[in-house]
């Protein structure tokens, strides 16, 4: 994720709408690229702000999670570049589904954080998103300044880092740098959730 300084991070102080606010009672999320909106204006995002709710003891997470995905979630460090194509990663990925926040899909819940539709071949070497499903997914200045860290709404998971300005022509002019390991895939249809099977090192 070695990139020049990103233009000003958006920041977004919104409540949510009562029609937004989450029950138990909510229907199963979709697996269905089609079920989600996608942004169509110029200069429009899709990112929140953080509406966290689920949350475990650390000792928790490392019980829950494999030692690399612990690391890149909880303690922010990226898998290597050009490593995770499929299936150790989603990188060169393209089949129609739903990308899942593996973070919360550990702690039993699931969480819908980018589609098929929304993800693009950038080249960087880590799976490429030009939009996220909306407020899923909030953003905020890493502690050295230089970039921007995107995080799951609910569960605060490290997801990577959004770049803008790139010039790819996409509405949002974001490109949101996602690792792998960070995610968890459904595909269309609803079969199995599929993770990365990449167990090497992480660093960071």
């Amino acid at each position: 994720h070695s990139h020049s300084p990103s233009p000003a991070c958006v920041a977004v102080q919104r409540q949510p709408k009562a029609s937004q606010l989450r029950s138990p009672a909510m229907a199963e999320p979709s697996a269905d690229p089609a079920a989600y909106e996608v942004p169509t204006a110029k200069g429009s995002t899709f990112l929140g702000s953080a509406n966290v709710d689920v949350r475990l003891p650390d000792d928790q997470w490392t019980s829950k999670l494999r030692p690399n995905v612990y690391k890149v979630l909880r303690q922010k460090a990226t898998e290597p570049g050009h490593r995770t194509k499929f299936p150790e990663g989603f990188d060169d990925h393209k089949d129609a589904g739903v990308y899942f926040c593996a973070g919360c899909h550990a702690a039993g819940q699931k969480v819908p954080l980018y589609t098929s539709q929304m993800k693009f071949d950038c080249g960087c070497g880590w799976p490429g998103f030009w939009a996220n499903v909306k407020d899923a997914v909030y953003e905020q200045r890493d502690a050295d300044g230089r970039r921007c860290e995107i995080l799951c709404s609910r569960c605060a998971g490290h997801l990577g880092h959004v770049f803008r300005g790139e010039g790819f022509g996409y509405c949002t002019d974001e490109r949101h740098c996602v690792n792998s390991l960070s995610l968890v895939f459904v595909p269309k249809g609803g079969s199995d959730v599929i993770a990365p099977s990449y167990a090497g090192p992480v660093f960071g």
